[in-house]
C-alpha cells in the first residue's frame, strides 16, 4: 500500500554493484515514500552514514572490495548504525550462507532474484518492527496486544528477549490457541494443544493470522520444555518453517493409513535411522496416519515430514491398501 503524502518519507541506503538492481530498488521504493540513496560502492555507502542516518539498509554480499558481510560489521561499529535495521541481498541461496548472515545479526535476507515488492514489504516490517521495539521499552511493563499481521511473532519475540522480560504470549488463530512463556528475555516454555516445547514454538511461528496479547507471568517459572538461548531457538524456528513448507508438499494425504513394509530392515540397510526416523517407524509398526504421527510425534514437524518422506521413498513405509 502507498503510503500518503502526509506521512514523513524514510530513508533507505540500498547497496550493490549491479546498477540496475539499484533502479529498480529506487524506482518501486520512492513512489512509496523513501528516499533512496543507492551506492554501488560499500564504502560510499560507509561514508554515507556520517551525513544522514537511514531507517534502513539493503546490501547485496558479493561485491568487489568491501563485501557485505564486512559492510555489515563496519555499519555495527558505527554509533549512528548500530540498531539500523540490515537486510542482506545474495545470490546464495544454501542454508550455512543464510545462516551466517543471521548469526552476524542481521535483520533478513532476500534471496536474488528477488521479487521487489517482496523486499519493499520486508523492509516495511523491520522499520515497524524497530518502531514497536522502541514502544516497548518507552512503555516498560505496559502490556502489548496487537496482530502478527503487524508484528510478526518472531519479531515480537525478538523484542521481549531484548528488554529481558518475564511474561507470557498469548496467541489464538481460527479457533486454535497457544502460549510462549519468558523468564528474564528467555523462552522456557511453550504449548499449542498438545504440542509443548519447540515443536510447539516452531508451529506458532507459522500463524500469520493470529492475534497475541502480552501478560504478566504470575506465580512459579513453569517447568521448562526449551533450554536453548532465546534468539538461537527463533532462528531454528524460522529455518524450520522454510523446511516444513518444503516437505509438506511431498507428504501423503494426512488421513492414508500408513504400514511398516515386510522386508523394511532390508531397505534400510545402510541407512543410518534419524530420531524423527525411528518415532515414524515406531508408530508406522502399529498403523498410523500422517496425521497422526504429526500430532502425537514429539519433533517438530519439519523433522517428521522429512522422515516420513524419506522413509516413504525408500519403501520402508507404505500406504496401507
Amino acid at each position: 500500500m502507498m503510503r500518503s503524502t502526509g506521512t514523513p518519507r524514510r530513508r533507505l541506503l540500498a547497496v550493490d554493484d549491479n546498477r540496475l538492481i539499484l533502479r529498480v530498488i529506487e524506482d518501486f521504493f520512492v513512489p512509496h515514500a523513501w528516499d533512496v540513496t543507492a551506492c554501488d560502492d560499500a564504502k560510499v555507502a560507509l561514508e554515507s552514514l556520517g551525513r544522514a542516518v537511514p531507517d534502513a539498509i539493503v546490501s547485496d554480499i558479493l561485491m568487489p572490495g568491501m563485501d557485505g558481510w564486512a559492510l555489515f560489521e563496519e555499519v555495527r561499529k558505527h554509533p549512528a548504525g548500530a540498531s539500523v535495521p540490515f537486510l542482506f541481498l545474495t545470490v546464495e541461496g544454501e542454508l550455512p550462507q543464510r545462516l551466517r548472515g543471521l548469526h552476524l545479526g542481521a535483520d533478513d535476507y532476500v534471496t536474488k532474484p528477488f521479487a521487489v515488492e517482496e523486499l519493499h514489504a520486508r523492509v516495511e516490517r523491520l522499520v515497524e518492527r524497530r518502531t514497536a521495539s522502541d514502544a516497548a521499552r518507552r512503555g516498560g511493563d505496559a502490556l502489548l496486544a496487537g496482530s502478527v499481521e503487524h508484528l510478526a511473532i518472531s519479531d515480537l519475540l525478538q523484542i521481549l528477549s531484548l528488554n529481558g522480560k518475564d511474561g507470557i504470549v498469548h496467541l489464538r488463530q481460527d479457533g486454535a490457541e497457544g502460549h510462549i512463556e519468558f523468564v528474564a528475555g528467555q523462552i522456557v516454555h511453550a504449548q499449542a494443544g498438545p504440542a509443548r516445547g519447540t515443536k510447539a514454538l516452531f508451529r506458532m511461528l507459522g500463524w500469520t493470522a493470529a492475534s497475541f496479547r502480552v501478560l504478566p507471568r504470575g506465580g512459579e517459572p513453569p517447568e521448562p520444555t526449551i533450554s536453548a538461548a532465546t534468539a538461537n531457538v527463533i532462528m531454528d524456528g524460522l529455518v524450520s518453517l522454510d523446511e516444513w513448507g518444503r516437505w509438506k508438499e511431498l507428504l501423503p494425504p494426512d488421513d492414508v493409513p500408513l504400514d511398516l513394509a515386510e522386508d523394511a530392515r532390508t531397505r534400510l540397510h545402510g541407512h543410518t535411522v534419524t530420531p524423527a526416523e525411528f518415532d515414524v517407524l515406531a508408530r508406522a509398526k502399529s498403523g498410523t496416519t500422517v496425521a497422526r504421527v504429526l500430532a502425537e510425534s514429539p519433533h517438530p514437524d519439519a523433522q517428521i515430514a522429512e522422515a516420513i518422506c524419506t522413509l516413504h521413498s525408500r519403501g520402508v513405509v507404505r500406504r496401507r491398501i
